[in-house]
């Protein structure tokens, strides 16, 4: 990645813009603005999401196994897919242990909540701790991160295969590719505990899919695997890969090299909050208000609601936030691919870089 004590080379206006907001946040202790109450997990709510998130998606299942017509497939699919990314959203509390004061509790529904993926519980929580640690860090960020054009040009096919078809026509496979990569892999992890955690892990989905994919094959058949299990894979999976790509990606949101980054701007000023219909939030478990998140993992999700309120006012014009809409998406996907080792932003043609530097229109506003 680019040297942390050269780049960017030349930074812009928008860029010295963002450096002055993250200057004036330097020291605060951005997580004492939200009341402490906030902090405190009440169990009953979040086991109310986990047995409503598997409602939605084994219901969505049961749904396609008795559907009259293959036209119902699709809207069930989706159905299958929020649920198994309702599921995923619990054990995303349970990661952070903001799910339960209970230790065992968490780790008992993270690990069941994240079934319907087939994602080794610790194998995400590490993975997923490293992001939190060094969000939109150039250099040490897990999580969508870019590189320059350059160094694209010397990967093999098949590193460019992957990086640039999961920016664009395969966007909804990229948290597949860190399922790959991360998922089931101890040696992947640096800490001999970390290892650990993950073999136990790995154990427990190998022996849960041998149980179950034993019995779905032997009652439904190899269509039925397909149908039944792999298709709302596919699509938990683009409900994920949608979401975590919009929260960290768009052209006027910096990566940073370490001698930019700090860790108030990091958990501030790169998240886009996009406003979701009320009962998608509900079904999300708000999973799209993620800068209370970032600012404090361990606000239980039911909670983040009130947190970024609280955030908002003591730290006015801090916060990113927008409607969602698939027009927002489609440009991120046409245009956001590669970093600009001049600017600090994504840069992919001379016309982008003018929209950056010159904040014209073409850029999704915030």
């Amino acid at each position: 990645m680019p040297s942390a004590t050269s780049y960017p080379s030349s930074p812009g206006p928008e860029f010295e813009a963002f450096l002055d907001k993250s200057k004036t946040l330097e020291g605060a202790r951005l997580a004492e603005a939200i009341p402490k109450s906030y902090f405190e997990p009440q169990a009953w709510r979040g086991l109310a999401g986990f047995f409503i998130s598997y409602a939605l998606y084994i219901g969505a299942i049961v749904g396609v196994a008795y559907a009259p017509h293959w036209g119902f497939y699709i809207p069930l699919y989706i159905v299958a897919g929020l649920g198994g990314w309702g599921l995923h959203c619990i054990a995303h509390d349970c990661g952070h242990n903001s799910f339960s004061r209970n230790k065992k509790l968490n780790i008992a529904i993270g690990h069941l909540s994240l079934l319907p993926l087939l994602y080794p519980f610790y194998s995400w929580k590490h993975v997923h701790n490293l992001h939190h640690f060094h969000t939109n860090n150039l250099e040490l960020d897990t999580d969508w991160r870019p590189i320059p054009r350059d160094m694209y040009k010397r990967m093999s096919f098949g590193q460019r295969f992957v990086y640039m078809g999961t920016r664009t026509w395969l966007f909804w496979a990229g948290t597949i590719n860190y399922w790959i990569v991360s998922g089931f892999r101890p040696g992947f992890f640096p800490k001999k505990d970390m290892r650990s955690d993950v073999k136990r892990s790995i154990a427990f989905v190998v022996l849960a899919s041998i149980v179950y994919f034993s019995a779905l094959i032997y009652f439904t058949g190899i269509a039925g695997f397909f149908l039944l299990f792999f298709a709302p894979w596919i699509a938990i999976h683009t409900w994920f890969s949608v979401t975590t790509l919009m929260h960290h990606t768009s052209a006027d949101i910096p990566f940073l090299t370490s001698e930019h980054w700090t860790p108030n701007a990091s958990r501030m000023l790169v998240t886009t909050d996009y406003r979701y219909p009320k009962w998608l939030l509900f079904l999300t478990h708000n999973i799209s208000i993620h800068t209370a998140h970032h600012v404090a993992p361990v606000v239980p999700f039911y909670n983040l609601q009130k947190a970024q309120t609280a955030l908002k006012q003591a730290y006015p014009g801090m916060i990113r936030e927008k409607n969602f809409s698939f027009g927002d998406l489609l440009w991120v996907i046409k245009n956001c691919h590669f970093y600009d080792l001049d600017s600090g932003y994504y840069k992919d043609s001379a016309e982008q870089r003018a929209v950056v530097n010159g904040g014209a229109t073409s850029v999704p506003n915030t």
